[in-house]
C-alpha cells in the first residue's frame, strides 16, 4: 500500500506544481507506476490510496504552503500630511504562483478549499499554460501611475491586492506605520461580488481604531458608472461597420464573481445606451448571458444571434475592471466554440478603459474629501 500511496501523492503534486518540480513528480510517478503494476503487481489498494493521498496532499499543502496574512501591531512614525489612496484589486502574479492561488482559494472558498485544492490549482495552472503570462499587475500599476500626477503632491497612491502580494493588509500596515493619518481605500471592483466580499471581511477584521486616523474611507464600486457605460457603447459602435449588415452583441456577465443584481443593472444600462444611440437601426441584436453558466447560456445566446444571419458578433465583458487569466480563458473558449468560419468575432478590450477608471477614482476621491 505504501507504493500505491506514494504514486498517488506524486500524481497529485505533479498536477499542482509547475516547472522542474512538476517534472520531478512526473518522473517519480512513472517509476512508481512501473514498480506497482509490472514488478509488484499489486492493485487492490489503489482506490484507498488515491482517497487517502488526495486528502493528505490537500490538507498538508493548504496548511504548510499558503500565505498567512496578518496585520501586526505597529508604532506609527511622525504624522505625515499627505492623503493615501490605497487601490485594492483582485491581484494576479505574472506567472503561476501556487502559494498565492492556495491563499485565494482559502479566503474565497473557506473549508471547501481543502476538498477542491488539487483540481482548482491544476485548472489555474492550465490557464497559464494556455495563455502565457498575466498582465494584471501591469494594468493595475498603469491605473496608479496615471492617478499620481492627476491627484498631485498632496496624495500618495499605493497599489495592493486581495489575492496577491502585496496584500492590502500589509500595505495598510506599512502606510500607518509611516505616519499617514488620512487614508482613502478604493476597491477596484465593478460590483460588490466575491472579491469585494473577501475584501470587506478581511478589512472589517482589522482593529484600526487604536491608531487615531483622521480619515479612513472605503469608496464604492463602479457598477453605477455612466462613463464606463458610455465608453463601452462608443467602442462597440466604433467597431461596427456602417454597411447596414446585421450585428449581434453579447454582453457577458459574471454570475459567480460579481453581485448578480449590480452586474445585470450595468449591462442593462449599456444595452439601453446602445439601443438609444441606434434607435433607427433595426439590424442590432443584443443578448445578456451570464459567463459562469458552464458557458451554455452564452453559447446558446451566440447561436440564437447567428440564426439571424448576422455578419459580425461582438463578445464583450463589461463588468470586469481588470481581466484575469480566468476571464480571459473563458472568453477565449467561448469565441472558439462560437466561431463557425463565416462570422467575424471581436473581443472588445479597450485600452482607454484605464483612463475612464482613473477619472472615476479621482471623482470618488474628491467627493470623499468634501464629504469628510
Amino acid at each position: 500500500m505504501l507504493i500505491s500511496m506514494l504514486l498517488c501523492i506524486c500524481i497529485c503534486l505533479s498536477l499542482i506544481f509547475n516547472g522542474y518540480m512538476e517534472n520531478i513528480f512526473i518522473v517519480l510517478s512513472v517509476g512508481l507506476f512501473y514498480k506497482l503494476i509490472f514488478v509488484d503487481k499489486e492493485y487492490k489498494y489503489i482506490g484507498y490510496s488515491a482517497v487517502i493521498s488526495y486528502i493528505l496532499v490537500s490538507v498538508l499543502m493548504m496548511t504548510l504552503f499558503r500565505n498567512y496574512i496578518k496585520f501586526n501591531d505597529i508604532q506609527p512614525e511622525k504624522e505625515k500630511q499627505e492623503t493615501v489612496v490605497l487601490l485594492v484589486s483582485e491581484g494576479e502574479s505574472r506567472n503561476y504562483n501556487m502559494k498565492e492561488r492556495m491563499t485565494e482559494l482559502y479566503y474565497t472558498k473557506g473549508s471547501k478549499s481543502y476538498l477542491t485544492l488539487v483540481p482548482n490549482l491544476y485548472k489555474y495552472k492550465s490557464y497559464y499554460a494556455e495563455l502565457g503570462s498575466s498582465d494584471f499587475k501591469e494594468k493595475s500599476e498603469d491605473i496608479a501611475s496615471k492617478l499620481r500626477p492627476k491627484l498631485g503632491a498632496n496624495y500618495k497612491v499605493v497599489n495592493s491586492y486581495i489575492h496577491s502580494e502585496p496584500y492590502f493588509e500589509n500595505s495598510l500596515e506599512d502606510i500607518i506605520e509611516k505616519g499617514y493619518k488620512k487614508i482613502i481605500i478604493c476597491p477596484v471592483f465593478m460590483t460588490e461580488g466575491e472579491g469585494f466580499r473577501v475584501f470587506k471581511e478581511r478589512y472589517e477584521s482589522l482593529d484600526l481604531s487604536t491608531y487615531n486616523l483622521t480619515q479612513l474611507d472605503v469608496l464604492n464600486t463602479f457598477y453605477k458608472s455612466e462613463n464606463l457605460s458610455v465608453l463601452y457603447k462608443n467602442e462597440i459602435l466604433k467597431n461596427m461597420t456602417h454597411s447596414g449588415k446585421e450585428a449581434g452583441i453579447i454582453l457577458v456577465g459574471l454570475k459567480n464573481k460579481n453581485n448578480l443584481e449590480q452586474d445585470i443593472l450595468f449591462r442593462e444600462r449599456l444595452r439601453d445606451d446602445i439601443l438609444r444611440s441606434q434607435k433607427n437601426n433595426n439590424n442590432i441584436k443584443i443578448k445578456l448571458p451570464l459567463l459562469e453558466n458552464n458557458k451554455k447560456d452564452i453559447i446558446k445566446s451566440g447561436e440564437e444571434l447567428l440564426e439571424y444571419g448576422i455578419d459580425n458578433l461582438y463578445v464583450v465583458l463589461p463588468t470586469c475592471t481588470i481581466d484575469t487569466m480566468y476571464t480571459k480563458h473563458l472568453v477565449e473558449s467561448i469565441l472558439r466554440e462560437l466561431d463557425n468560419g463565416n462570422t467575424k468575432f471581436y473581443y472588445v478590450n479597450q485600452n482607454i478603459k484605464t483612463d475612464i477608471l482613473v477619472e472615476e477614482i479621482i471623482t470618488k476621491v474628491i467627493l470623499s474629501k468634501i464629504g469628510g
